[in-house]
């Protein structure tokens, strides 16, 4: 799998957008190596649904707040929850920095 590698600065924030498939019952899940060095947190946005198409998804927003310098792997798997044995359809791998300045 090939990882993106990512630097942060201290006290700052990088969005991760994933493509969404939560109409057909896909979700994103993640874990991190290294938690003492950022904090996960899916972010919410509102658009206006009824310009959607019928079917359609949306894309899935993951903001990483940095929380001390170090290294860490972010890993992202879109799975259904319900199929536990099976393989995660999609994944992505983010090696992420931190540093002071």
């Amino acid at each position: 799998m090939n990882a993106e590698t990512k630097h942060l600065t201290l006290g700052t924030s990088l969005p991760i957008v994933l493509p969404g498939l939560g109409t057909a019952g896909f979700q994103w899940f993640f874990t991190v190596s290294n938690p003492d060095c950022v904090e996960v947190v899916r972010y919410n946005y509102a658009i206006e649904t009824m310009r959607m198409e019928a079917g359609s998804s949306l894309d899935v927003v993951f903001m990483v707040h940095s929380k001390a310098p170090g290294q860490t792997t972010i890993l992202f798997e879109q799975k259904r929850i319900w199929e536990k044995h099976n393989p995660p359809l999609n994944t992505k791998q983010f090696d992420i920095t931190v540093v002071n300045h």
